[in-house]
């Protein structure tokens, strides 16, 4: 399971590559992605959440400033988040698809992000050209007590499924329990919380298994107290 955190720079971005974290670019003002980033994998999100909880809506120019840098770069992005509206559920959903018809139709790596309101079942009424993503956010109670639906979903159709803001020790060990390609937090580079990630991989290794550990005791039907 891939885990990406927040941009880094310095000796927080020496200890991401030692950790073999990737980095989750985000747009917003005033921030650029470096050359540095090449050290190792990163993926692009929307900036969409970012703007929504302060107050803003979507701001379109960053998503595309900040993209045109990593290219410009020579960044290789695993997977770029389809722009959507936090908490807008199925009305999200037309405005992404809308979205990749209209200006990125020709990219093969793009990540469909659902929330609130929408289910597998209302994918199959739509074409997921280039979506080799399936994204889950939404609020916790949400994004748990369907995101083994929204694996199955993104198995059985040959996608790749990655959940965010999964900064926990209990959010990430279900995570990969449920076979998640890849997670995200930022907090882990803002916060300096890298021992969440290591003790983590500890468990797995005590166990001498791959990704894949019992759910912990505080997730109970499909919720993270």
């Amino acid at each position: 399971m891939k885990i990406y955190t927040g941009a880094a720079a310095g000796d927080k971005l020496d200890k991401l590559v030692s950790s073999k974290m990737g980095i989750m670019i985000s747009p917003s003002p005033n921030f650029e992605p470096r050359k540095d980033f090449s050290r190792t994998f990163c993926a692009l999100d929307n900036g969409a959440f970012q703007a929504w909880r302060r107050g803003f809506p979507f701001m379109e120019r960053y998503f595309w400033e900040t993209l045109d840098k990593c290219y410009e770069l020579g960044l290789k992005l695993d997977f770029i988040v389809i722009p959507d509206i936090v908490a807008g559920g199925k009305q999200s959903l037309d405005f992404s698809v809308k979205f990749r018809d209209d200006k990125l139709s020709t990219t093969a790596n793009l990540a469909l992000a659902v929330q609130d309101g929408i289910s597998p079942k209302d994918l199959d009424t739509y074409c997921l050209h280039g979506v080799s993503h399936i994204f889950v956010g939404g609020t916790d109670r949400w994004k748990w007590k369907t995101a083994k639906d929204w694996s199955d979903y993104a198995k059985k159709n040959d996608r790749k499924i990655h959940i965010g803001r999964c900064g926990t020790k209990d959010k990430i060990a279900h995570a990969s329990l449920i076979k998640a390609d890849s997670v995200d937090s930022t907090s882990w580079a803002r916060n300096d919380s890298w021992g969440i990630v290591e003790d983590y991989r500890r468990q797995l290794e005590l166990r001498g298994i791959g990704d894949g550990v019992p759910p912990p005791p505080c997730i109970v039907n499909g919720t993270i107290d």
